[in-house]
C-alpha cells in the first residue's frame, strides 16, 4: 500500500512516504517531491510486496505538485495544499494494494481514533505504525486548513503517510510531519492535510477511485457494511454483504434434480455442476398473461426488462424459478466480480414466506428476511468459509432500507400461485408493500396470470414465459444428451426429437426441466422409457433418481424405495389439498417412516433421510426448514407426489372425474390435474366418457378437455374417447367469435374457452384422429 519514498535535487535530499491511489499513482506530500524547496530531479520509490522490496521509479516530469508555500501573488506562505500527486514509470506496478479515500464531506471530529503507517527516516524506515486521535482543526495564517492530531511521535520521512480513520477503514487525511521547529507543535503532536482537501486538489482520482479498480475493491470488501456506509462507498459490498451475495450465488446456482440426474447416470457425482452452469437457455417471453396462442409475440427475454417490475407467468416446467435463480445469481456474481449494479437481489419463496405469517403480525420484511435466510440454508452448509445464512442474511430494517446510497432491492418472489390458500391474501399485500416502497423493484412468478388483477396496485408488467424454440430445444437436448454420457451428434439428436414427436412428447419438450428428463428416460430406458404420458414418466424418473442415490452408498439400505415415496407422497398431498387441523411436516412424516432404527456412527434418521432424498435430487435442500411446495426441488414433483396419493386414498367415481375436470381448465391446478387425469382415465375410461355424454353441457366441455390436454399432453387415450372430446370441442368452437387462438385459460369461465375449444380440436385432428387418414400418433 505505502512506498518509501527518496527524493533529489541539486544539494539536496529528502525522504518520505507515499500510497497509492490510483493505478500507478502515488500521493504523497508536495515538500517531499521538493527537497530543499526545488523541484526533485530523481524519484525513487521502495515497495514491499509479500515480503519481497520492489524499487520503483517516478516520471518527474508527469507530477502534478501543489506547493504548501505558494509566491506572494498566488496566496503567500501556507496557503496551498503541500500534495503531489506523482505517477510510477513504465505504468502501474502488478497487484498494487489501493486504500480507499472518505468520501465523507465532514472532518473527523474530535477524539476519533486514527492509524497512520509511513517509512520514517530511522531504523524503522522500512514502515512504522502511529495510533492517533483529533484533536481539533489547525488554521495557518496563510489559509491552509489541517487537522491537528496526537498520540505518537511523528518523524521526518512520515510526511505523506495515508491517516485511517479507524471506524471507517478509508483514509481521512494525509500526514504532515513537523516541518519547523517554530510551529507550536508537541512532540506527539503532527498535522494532516484532510482527505477534503486531496479530492479538491484532484479531481481526477473519482475517476480513479471506483469501487470497480481491483486494487481498490480488495480494500473496500475488507471492510464492514457499516463502515462503507459511514465513509460515503455505500455502492461497494462490504465483508457482511459479500458474504450474503457469496452464499445467494452458491445457492441459486444449484439445480438438485439435473445433477442427481447426471449423477445417476454418469455413476459420479463430479461434472455435475458444470453441466448445470451449462444448461442455460434462452428464455422467450411475450407481453401480457396469455391472450394470444403460444407462438404468437414471443420474444427474447432480456433480463433488463425485468428491472422496472414484473408479473411472470408460465405453465409448470417452463422455467419460471431458473429465470429468478438466474436473475438473482448473475446479479450476485457481478457485485462480487466488482460491478457496482442498479440493484442488490433477494430471492424468496412465496410459500416460505407464508409459513412466517402464522408466526408474526403483520410484518411483510420480517416474512421476506425468513424467506431469504430459509433459502440460503443448504448453500451455508455447505460453504467452505463457515459464513452462516442467518449472520449474512439482510434483516428486516436493512430490507425495508436501500441497500447501498442510490440502489435498490431487487425483490424477487417466486411461486405466489403455491401459497396456501388461507394465507394469499397477506402475502399479496406484503407484495404490493414491496412493490410501493421506493427501495425495491419487485418480480414476481406464479402460473396463473389471473394473480395480476389482485396486484394491479404494483404496476407490474405482465409477461407470460413461452416454450423453447426448435433451435433451442435441439441444442438443449445435444447438451443433455452428451452431459450424460450419449452421442450428442446431429443423427442421434434428431433420432430423439423424431421419437419424441411420434409419442405425442414434442410439446412437453418444449418445457426445459422435462426435455432434460425425457433425454435422460431415452439413454436410460430407450424408446419405451417416452411412452405413458406425465404421470409414468414421472414413475421412472423418480424411481431412476431414488435408485441412483440408493447406489451411491451411505444409509440407502436403511430407505426402502416405498417408504420414502409414502413420506413425499404425504407431504405433497398435505400441501396440495390442506386439511382443515394442523399440516405434519416433513421432518414428522419422515419420524413415522415403518422402518426407522438407529443408525450406523450415530446419525441421525431425519438428516439422513432428508440428505437421502436432496441426494436423489426429489428436495431442494438437505437442511432442515425447506417448507411447501418449494421443499420439493421442482414444484412438478410436488404435483406428481400430491396425485400419487390421491389416487391412493381417493375411489374412482363421477364426482371425483368432475373435480379433476374442473381442476384442469384452472391454470394453477393444471399440472397437479393432468397428473390425476393420467390415472383415472387408465383406470375407469367408461367413467370419464360417460361425463362426455352427459346431458349437461358444462360436464361435456369439462370432460373434453380433461381427454384432449392429456391427448396433448403424450398421455394414452383411447381413440373412442378422443373421437367423443373433439366432437365436444368442435361443437363448442362454434360458440367462439374470431381472434387468435389462446392459451389454456385460467379459470372454468374464462369467455375464451370456445376459441381455445376451436384451436385444440383442430390441432388434434391435424395430429392424426383414427378414420382422418393421418398416422395415429397419439392414440395407442
Amino acid at each position: 500500500m505505502t512506498v518509501a519514498l527518496r527524493t533529489s535535487a541539486t544539494g539536496a535530499q529528502a525522504v518520505g512516504t507515499g500510497f497509492f491511489v490510483g493505478p500507478g499513482l502515488v500521493l504523497t506530500c508536495a515538500h517531499v517531491v521538493r527537497p530543499g524547496g526545488r523541484p526533485a530531479e530523481t524519484v525513487k520509490g521502495t515497495w514491499h510486496l509479500d515480503g519481497r522490496a520492489h524499487e520503483l521509479s517516478f516520471a518527474v516530469a508527469d507530477m502534478d505538485v501543489r506547493p504548501f508555500d505558494r509566491p506572494e501573488h498566488e496566496g503567500g506562505p501556507g496557503s496551498g495544499e503541500d500534495l503531489a500527486l506523482i505517477r510510477v514509470a513504465g505504468g502501474a506496478p502488478l497487484r498494487q494494494t489501493c486504500p480507499a479515500l472518505s468520501r465523507s464531506p465532514a472532518l473527523p471530529r474530535e477524539g476519533v481514533r486514527l492509524y497512520a503507517y509511513g517509512h520514517p527516516g530511522h531504523d524503522y524506515a522500512r514502515g512504522d505504525s502511529y495510533a492517533l486521535r483529533v484533536v481539533g482543526q489547525s488554521l495557518h495564517r496563510g489559509g491552509a486548513r489541517l487537522l491537528k492530531v496526537a498520540g505518537s511521535q511523528v518523524w521526518p520521512g512520515a510526511s505523506g503517510s495515508p491517516v485511517i480513520d479507524e471506524a471507517t477503514g478509508c483514509v481521512v487525511g494525509v500526514l504532515r510531519a513537523r516541518q519547523q521547529r517554530t510551529s507550536p507543535t508537541a512532540d506527539d503532536e503532527a498535522r494532516l492535510i484532510p482527505v477534503q482537501a486531496v479530492r479538491k486538489a484532484f479531481p481526477e482520482l473519482a475517476e480513479a477511485q471506483w469501487a470497480g479498480y481491483p486494487p481498490l475493491r480488495d480494500w473496500l470488501a475488507l471492510l464492514s457494511d457499516e463502515q462503507l456506509r459511514t465513509a460515503e462507498w455505500g455502492e461497494a459490498a462490504g465483508a457482511r454483504r459479500r458474504d450474503y451475495l457469496r452464499l445467494l450465488h452458491d445457492a441459486a446456482g444449484e439445480n438438485p434434480y439435473v445433477e442427481a440426474l447426471y449423477t445417476a447416470l454418469r455413476g459420479r457425482p463430479a461434472g455435475a455442476a458444470a453441466f448445470v452452469a451449462d444448461l442455460r437457455v434462452p428464455v422467450r417471453a411475450k407481453p401480457g398473461h396469455g391472450s394470444e396462442g403460444p407462438g404468437s409475440g414471443c420474444r427474447p427475454l432480456d433480463t433488463a426488462a425485468l428491472l422496472g417490475g414484473a408479473h411472470v407467468v408460465g405453465d409448470a416446467g417452463t422455467g419460471k424459478t431458473t429465470l429468478l435463480r438466474t436473475v438473482a445469481r448473475d446479479a450476485a456474481g457481478a457485485w462480487l466480480g466488482g460491478t457496482v449494479c442498479e440493484y442488490v437481489p433477494v430471492y424468496a419463496a412465496a410459500p416460505v414466506m407464508a409459513d412466517r405469517i402464522a408466526h408474526s403480525a403483520w410484518a411483510p420484511y420480517s416474512w421476506l428476511s425468513y424467506a431469504v435466510d430459509q433459502g440460503l440454508i443448504g448453500a451455508s452448509a455447505r460453504n467452505a468459509a463457515d459464513v452462516r445464512a442467518g449472520s449474512a442474511t439482510p434483516a428486516p430494517d436493512e430490507l425495508e432500507n436501500p441497500p447501498y446510497p442510490a440502489r435498490k432491492w431487487l425483490v424477487l418472489v417466486d411461486g405466489m400461485d403455491e401459497v396456501d390458500p388461507r394465507r394469499r391474501a397477506q402475502v399479496e399485500n406484503a407484495v404490493l408493500t414491496f412493490a410501493n416502497s421506493p427501495h425495491c423493484t419487485v418480480v414476481v412468478t406464479s402460473r396463473d396470470g389471473d394473480w395480476v388483477r389482485s396486484l394491479d396496485g404494483a404496476g407490474l408488467a405482465g409477461m407470460r414465459l413461452c416454450g423453447l424454440t426448435d433451435e433451442v430445444r435441439r441444442e438443449l437436448a445435444a447438451k443433455a444428451l452428451a452431459a450424460f454420457g450419449a452421442d450428442a451428434g446431429p443423427a442421434e439428436v434428431t433420432a430423439l426429437l423424431d421419437r419424441l414427436e411420434q409419442v405425442g412428447l414434442a410439446e412437453l419438450a418444449m418445457r426445459p426441466m422435462l426435455c432434460v428428463a425425457l433425454c435422460a428416460l431415452y439413454l436410460s430406458d430407450g424408446v419405451a422409457g417416452l411412452t405413458g404420458g406425465r404421470f409414468t414418466l414421472f414413475e421412472r424418473l423418480t424411481g431412476h433418481l431414488l435408485a441412483g442415490a440408493g447406489r451411491r452408498g451411505g444409509d440407502a439400505a436403511a430407505f426402502p424405495e416405498r417408504e420414502l415415496r409414502s413420506v413425499l407422497e404425504e407431504y405433497a398431498g398435505v400441501l396440495t389439498e390442506p386439511p382443515p387441523g394442523p399440516r405434519p411436516t416433513l421432518d414428522e412424516l419422515i419420524a413415522r417412516m415403518p422402518s426407522k432404527e438407529p443408525l450406523p456412527g450415530g446419525a441421525g434418521w431425519n438428516g439422513s433421510v432428508r440428505s437421502h432424498l436432496h441426494g436423489a435430487g426429489l428436495l431442494a435442500s438437505a437442511e432442515p426448514g425447506g417448507s411447501g411446495r418449494h421443499a420439493f426441488s421442482h414444484a412438478l414433483f410436488a404435483d406428481y407426489f400430491a396425485a400419487c396419493r390421491w389416487v391412493r386414498d381417493r375411489t374412482p367415481d363421477e364426482r371425483a372425474v368432475r373435480q379433476v375436470a374442473e381442476d384442469c381448465m384452472k391454470r394453477d391446478r393444471e399440472s397437479y390435474a393432468l397428473f390425476r387425469a393420467a390415472r383415472l382415465i387408465a383406470a375407469e375410461p367408461a367413467l370419464v366418457d360417460a361425463e362426455l355424454r352427459s346431458w349437461r353441457p358444462l360436464r361435456r366441455r369439462q370432460a373434453a378437455v380433461l381427454v384432449a390436454k392429456l391427448a396433448l399432453d403424450g398421455a394414452p387415450v383411447g381413440p373412442g374417447l378422443l373421437d367423443t372430446a373433439v366432437a365436444v370441442l368442435e361443437r363448442w368452437g362454434r360458440r367462439s367469435g374470431p381472434g387468435p387462438a389462446p392459451v389454456s385459460p385460467g379459470r372454468p369461465t374464462d369467455a375464451a374457452w370456445p376459441r381455445w375449444a376451436a384451436a385444440q380440436a383442430a390441432a388434434l385432428r391435424a395430429r392424426g384422429l383414427p378414420g382422418s387418414g393421418r398416422l395415429p400418433l397419439i392414440t395407442r
